[in-house]
């Protein structure tokens, strides 16, 4: 037999990786019962195996003792294998929904800051805000990316203003916030009039825009569900019950 072809024979099949994932994944088995798998598809080492592996970080076991050990330990060794393992990181942040612990490895194996927010970025722009699939995982890379205090970074996030999930929508107010990202100031007004939203997200937006001072104009119509706490008074967002 050819080198070529006992390579091509001693891969795993696709029935093989998926079993040994479907371990991986179990929440209520022993340790050692994942950790057996985890070690089978780190030594088949294909790009298959390895984003079979990476399923792991889409689960939360029953101990949470072990969750954190597991995963902690699942990072370290895909940062120990290099350039592979960096590949199958960025492909798994492209589309998976809970991606912070694969973050944290590919951190470590990005060769600058900028290369890593690039990545984040690219990722959390594939994931539409209509998707209503992939909250976590906007909040997760979101999170990640206000970390590293990336220029520009609330002028990338407007769009999920408009997010199919309240918690993304929120969490985007929040950021422009706290970066005082003025670009965003008229959509967050025009939000205040928007009936489609939710009570939650009208009520953050308006607290938002208390909060930044930002200038509303005296004709607008606010959703009734800001008018329990706000007025507009003099061109700006004035609580409704004020001393």
């Amino acid at each position: 037999m050819g080198l070529f072809g006992f390579f091509k024979n001693s891969a795993p099949s696709e029935d093989a990786i998926r079993k040994q994932v479907t371990y991986v994944k179990e929440q209520y088995a022993k340790p050692e019962y994942r950790r057996a798998a985890m070690d089978k598809l780190l030594g088949w080492g294909t790009r298959e195996a390895l984003l079979g592996l990476l399923n792991r970080f889409t689960v939360v076991v029953q101990s949470p003792h072990w969750d954190e050990e597991e995963k902690r330990w699942l990072v370290e060794e895909f940062v120990a294998r290099g350039e592979m393992a960096k590949d199958v990181l960025t492909e798994f942040i492209s589309y998976a929904n809970e991606v912070t612990y694969a973050i944290r490895a590919l951190s470590r194996l990005t060769s600058s800051e900028e290369e890593l927010v690039a990545i984040l970025l690219q990722a959390l722009k594939a994931r539409a805000p209509e998707d209503h699939r992939s909250g976590q995982s906007k909040m997760e890379l979101i999170a990640a990316l206000e970390e590293r205090n990336v220029p520009g970074l609330a002028s990338a996030v407007v769009p999920y203003l408009d997010d199919h999930n309240d918690d993304v929508t929120c969490m985007t107010l929040d950021l422009i916030a706290l970066k005082k990202e003025a670009s965003a100031y008229p959509r967050i007004v025009q939000m205040l009039s928007e009936k489609h939203h939710s009570a939650r997200v009208l009520r953050h937006a308006a607290a938002t825009a208390f909060k930044l001072d930002i200038g509303v104009d005296s004709t607008q119509i606010l959703a009734p569900e800001i008018t329990e706490d706000y007025i507009v008074k003099d061109g700006k967002l004035r609580l409704a019950h004020a001393g």
